[in-house]
């Protein structure tokens, strides 16, 4: 198995933070640590530990997968087909909370 590309999973963090507008600062806080190391991680040259990576995901609602799903290497056989429920999903996986609220603010009026 080849090493996980952190400079992609950095620069997936940094994009979601920017788009949430979150500080590097505000992150570091929660994490107790100095905002040198966020920089650290979302340009590459640190590696978040799990428990770091799973408080980031949290700060920046979304899932840890979020940051590491280009990483997975295993074959996937598109022959089973998605359920309806599974295509639901994988459409607002990566959505902000905002447009969550919006998607289930429209299912309920179904």
């Amino acid at each position: 198995m080849a090493d996980l590309d952190f400079k992609a999973i950095g620069m997936k963090i940094k994009e979601r933070r920017l788009s949430q507008g979150i500080t590097q600062e505000y992150i570091a806080n929660q994490l107790d640590v100095n905002p040198s190391h966020i920089s650290n991680i979302e340009c590459g040259r640190a590696n978040p530990s799990l428990t770091a990576l799973v408080k980031i995901a949290n700060i920046l609602q979304c899932s840890v997968d979020y940051f590491i799903g280009g990483e997975y290497t295993y074959a996937v056989d598109h022959s089973k087909e998605k359920t309806l429920d599974d295509e639901i999903m994988d459409k607002i996986k990566y959505c902000n909370a905002d447009k969550k609220s919006r998607i289930l603010k429209m299912i309920d009026l179904l």
